[in-house]
């Protein structure tokens, strides 16, 4: 449709305004630079908070409870919605509202899509969820069925080409990503002010880990940091200081934190930037979950090495990130810890290439491309 408006009915059925993960900040971000590229109509819980500084339009529909998953429960809201605004394509995050979006694209002749998060089947089976068999047949009938399927990265993009049988010309690579177009100033400004203002030795390499750290996945990187890295930091003598932001921490990983050297627990960080812009290097001991670790885009966005596991980087292009991305096999602390030391003697220099490839700006515009070619 070279010549007609895209006017999107998105499905984001979940509280995400205000955004509290990485997860609710990437959908409500992306839907932010979607709406400035085109009509955008955002459907999602009553419980949500205002959309007035996004671009997007938000339309609180599904209830807050799970009745919203029931197969068409909101069908006649939502096609009243998507025939008001003459939609023509369908955006849908996630695979739980799959029938219901399937009945809207027949009824409106108009194609939909699925923003895959993860292999949600295959991160319940690492967790040890024994109905995963059943999320795995759902997840591969919803995703069969979808007109294109937008991955966050090319090794799950690969693994459902392969394990559900999707085709090539239905599949895409549509990553996470960051709102700066260039490496952001005041690295030393910033970390003067958070040193008056935590007592810290500016003249430390500042290791951090941030992250929802009740995500059992982040709580293991938190501990493998206090059992498994500060030890070989300290065996290569190595200066450190390591700040781990977030909420939600254990209160058992917070006492270990008090009675360990080097190491403060900052609790949630409200405002970033100040912060990434301290900050040196990140650490990313991440070996469970599925996608891409927001964290770790959000860091290299601000010009810091990550130092990370194999299946911390999974799907971030090596390629676009230059000398910024260390990466290790899973629980090689050594390794690990020699990547560190490495990091701290290098000079961060994220390439053009990476701002090419993960500003949000850009990554909307190949969404929308992809709509005007069906």
């Amino acid at each position: 449709m070279p010549n007609r408006q895209v006017n999107i009915l998105s499905i984001a059925p979940y509280k995400i305004l205000p955004p509290t993960s990485g997860g609710h900040l990437g959908i409500v971000t992306l839907h932010h630079y979607l709406g400035k590229l085109c009509q955008d109509h955002l459907v999602s819980t009553v419980d949500n908070g205002p959309a007035d500084n996004y671009a997007f339009d938000l339309h609180k529909v599904f209830p807050a409870d799970a009745k919203r998953y029931i197969p068409l429960y909101n069908y006649r809201s939502l096609l009243s919605i998507a025939k008001k605004y003459d939609v023509n394509h369908i955006y849908c995050d996630h695979p739980y509202m799959a029938p219901t979006v399937m009945a809207l694209s027949r009824k409106l002749k108009v194609p939909w899509y699925l923003r895959s998060h993860n292999i949600e089947s295959e991160r319940f089976r690492a967790f040890g969820k024994k109905w995963w068999p059943v999320m795995r047949s759902f997840e591969r009938f919803a995703m069969r069925n979808a007109n294109g399927v937008f991955f966050i990265t090319p090794e799950e993009k690969e693994w459902a080409m392969q394990n559900f049988g999707l085709h090539e010309h239905k599949s895409f690579v549509i990553p996470y990503g960051t709102t700066l177009e260039q490496a952001p100033n005041g690295h030393d400004a910033a970390k003067q002010q958070i040193a008056a203002e935590m007592g810290l030795d500016p003249a430390k390499p500042w290791l951090y880990f941030i992250g929802a750290l009740d995500y059992y996945p982040n709580e293991q990187a938190v501990s493998f940091i206090l059992d498994e890295v500060i030890r070989r930091l300290n065996e290569s003598h190595t200066q450190y200081e390591i700040l781990v932001g977030g909420k939600g921490l254990s209160e058992k990983l917070q006492q270990q934190i008090k009675e360990t050297p080097n190491i403060t627990y900052t609790g949630f960080i409200p405002v970033l930037d100040t912060f990434l812009k301290a900050c040196d290097i990140m650490l990313n001991p991440v070996v469970l979950g599925g996608g891409i670790k927001t964290k770790a885009i959000e860091a290299l966005g601000y010009n810091k090495i990550v130092v990370s596991t194999f299946s911390g980087a999974a799907g971030i292009s090596p390629q676009a990130c230059g000398n910024n991305l260390l990466i290790s096999e899973d629980k090689d602390w050594y390794a690990f810890v020699a990547d560190i030391n490495t990091a701290i003697l290098t000079i961060p220099d994220i390439p053009k290439a990476f701002y090419d490839s993960y500003y949000w700006g850009n990554i909307a515009k190949k969404i929308l491309d992809i709509f005007k070619q069906h």
